[in-house]
């Protein structure tokens, strides 16, 4: 089944999940330019201006893949997507939202069913009014660029690149390397939330676990998961 297009739907992902038999077909699942009840990670929504930004979610129904190759790959291939169309310098926010100019354009949400990767990926393209996401420090590629795009040009291109970079899949260890080299943040002094506390730390990479390895102000290196620790960068 090919990508299926929605003038509107609450959630790609949950559709996806709730139709998951439709969707055995590598590359299968669904797209909108409204989305009306969008998620991320922590469990934040993630709100899209109707006609504006692409909400895109396809499967892989491949369970010998391990979950963190395939956040690496989704995020790696993205990242060089975006960079390749804008032309500016692109990172990677642990765990997987996309940045430029520290300004976060797209997110990632990989969740796992029945042996099925749902990849749900959420891009900013045409929108300039983020009044009411500040506390996410969005922005998007028009405001970045001063260029207008056809959203249905970025998603068949989008996955085109990501059909041309599958066998990467199959190279952990390259994903691995790849992905750090890419990392915001790496080896600059941060600030941070870790159990209510403010610190300050040095990221120095992300480990074979996915786990994130921060110096902190005592010179120790710490390992954290996701919900441990939030970014407080200005």
């Amino acid at each position: 089944m090919p990508l299926k297009f929605f003038e509107k739907i609450d959630s790609t992902n949950e559709y996806v999940k709730e139709n998951l038999l439709y969707f055995k077909e590598n590359f299968s699942g669904v797209y909108t330019f409204n989305q009306l009840q969008g998620k991320g990670q922590r469990g934040n929504s993630w709100l899209c201006e109707p006609k504006k930004n692409i909400a895109l979610t396809f499967c892989l129904a491949n369970s010998s893949i391990s979950p963190l190759s395939v956040s690496f790959w989704v995020a790696i291939v993205v990242r060089n997507f975006i960079e390749k169309i804008t032309h500016l310098s692109t990172s990677i926010k642990w765990p997987n939202d996309i940045l430029i100019k520290r300004k976060k354009i797209c997110g990632i949400l990989i969740e796992k069913s029945k042996g099925t990767f749902i990849i749900g990926i959420g891009i900013n393209v045409l929108q300039t009014d983020f009044s009411d996401l500040d506390l996410l420090r969005a922005s998007s590629l028009t405001l970045l660029t001063s260029k207008s795009y056809s959203l249905s040009s970025l998603v068949n291109h989008l996955l085109i690149n990501f059909k041309e970079n599958y066998s990467l899949l199959d190279h952990s260890e390259y994903l691995y390397k790849t992905y750090n080299n890419y990392l915001f943040g790496k080896n600059l002094i941060m600030s941070f939330k870790i159990k209510n506390s403010i610190v300050k730390g040095r990221i120095k990479g992300v480990d074979e676990d996915g786990l994130l390895l921060l110096e902190l102000e005592n010179k120790l290196i710490e390992k954290f998961k996701i919900k441990e620790i939030e970014f407080l960068y200005e």
